[in-house]
């Protein structure tokens, strides 16, 4: 069992960090055991990231991922998901401009597939969505598949806008609406009927409840409170 710390590590760890010396704290890590660089990416995880400054914190991940991004990524990106929920972290931080900036190219699509993984969850404006899919180069096709992988209301509002620039593809809307009917799920059903209605896909099969009005389909990809509104009815 991977041990999560130790008060050695953790005492250096916190000193060379503090000094914002990175070249000192790759090469610290880099003489550990594999035993101890294991702990000490949970103690800067666990203990140290979550009490950084917002810009420190950043530089701290960024580092981290450029340098090895298969032993950091992961632990930091859930680091820096529980200060994303918290609100002590924001996707309006030059810091995540620059982490997500050197995170581009082919050499990094499972990285930032990674980051969509852990952040998609807890991000709670629609906005935040659809700024972490564009500073992470997220192609529509593929921004669809990891919001109907993500539940809320909040990733259901942006797959709707996110469909609009596929509204062409009906195999697609209609593919969409039959996995959403698959979860099985009254809110998941909602939205299903909601991409039916609003994109008038006939070959879509179901008996949907949910009653929109004309006037509110011109609403729902634009005003999120409609959207919620309409797709929480009963």
């Amino acid at each position: 069992m991977d041990q999560h710390y130790n008060p050695q590590i953790y005492t250096r760890l916190r000193a060379i960090i503090a000094a914002a010396d990175w070249e000192a704290l790759m090469a610290y890590l880099d003489g550990l055991s594999n035993a101890h660089f294991r702990t000490a990416g949970y103690i800067i995880g666990e203990r140290i990231m979550p009490e950084m400054e917002t810009d420190r914190a950043w530089e701290l991940m960024r580092q981290l991922v450029q340098w090895q991004p298969k032993a950091f990524l992961v632990t930091l990106a859930k680091a820096a998901a529980l200060r994303l929920k918290a609100g002590t972290l924001s996707l309006d931080d030059e810091g995540f401009r620059l982490l997500a900036s050197g995170l581009q190219g082919d050499s990094h699509v499972i990285d930032r597939e990674k980051l969509l993984l852990q952040w998609l969850p807890v991000l709670a404006r629609p906005e935040d969505i659809e700024t972490l899919f564009t500073s992470l180069n997220t192609d529509p096709r593929r921004r669809i598949d990891f919001l109907l992988r993500t539940d809320g209301l909040v990733a259901g509002y942006v797959l709707l806008r996110t469909l609009r620039m596929e509204e062409q593809d009906m195999q697609l809307l209609s593919r969409t609406c039959t996995l959403l009917i698959k979860r099985g799920d009254a809110q998941s059903f909602n939205l299903a009927s909601i991409i039916k209605e609003f994109f008038g896909l006939e070959s879509v099969r179901g008996v949907f409840s949910l009653q929109i009005q004309p006037y509110e389909l011109s609403r729902l990809d634009t005003d999120f409170e409609t959207f919620c509104r309409i797709a929480k009815k009963v």
